[in-house]
């Protein structure tokens, strides 16, 4: 039996297709890592790096959106609007100018993963591997990035730290 809890808290037909679609995405993950396994490939390797120039991708994008580089409360803005926040069911904990705290209490990504057959071990490995965008996001934007607990790894929520660099 599986210790990963992972039910949606907002179900509003919009956000649930939008979920669908991060599910969707996340078995391609799947399905790609193991085709190279199968391959005899580094497949960690190879999805580590996929997955780090897509955040350093989005982190320029995020970079340019953000519009007041000496405060969270405007990166906030951009990488948790309020849309994201649905999807993910956030709560920002804290939003300061120097520290941007997120729970998420839901996360697509690890249902698209169950839904396909992923052991929690393999969901605990592709979690890590997919938070290799947002630590890459964080660096993109010159901000620090902490990981606490996550969903994958059995906690209740997923926990994001993001700091200005001092």
């Amino acid at each position: 039996m599986s210790k990963i809890k992972n039910e949606p808290i907002c179900k509003e037909d919009y956000v649930q297709k939008v979920r669908s679609a991060m599910q969707h995405r996340a078995q391609w993950l799947y399905l790609l890592v193991d085709e190279a396994k199968k391959q005899g490939q580094d497949w960690e390797a190879i999805a580590r790096a996929a997955t780090t120039r897509c955040g350093c991708f989005q982190g320029a994008g995020l970079s340019e959106d953000w519009v007041d580089h000496s405060t969270l409360k405007s990166f906030a803005a951009v990488f948790a609007d309020e849309d994201f926040q649905k999807y993910f069911d956030m709560d920002i904990l804290e939003n300061t100018d120097e520290l941007l705290r997120i729970k998420f209490h839901h996360c697509p990504l690890v249902a698209g993963w169950q839904a396909i057959g992923c052991s929690d071990e393999e969901v605990a490995k592709l979690c890590d591997i997919a938070m290799d965008g947002d630590r890459n996001i964080a660096k993109a934007c010159g901000l620090d990035f902490t990981l606490g607990e996550t969903i994958a790894e059995g906690g209740c929520c997923c926990e994001l730290t993001f700091c200005l660099k001092k």
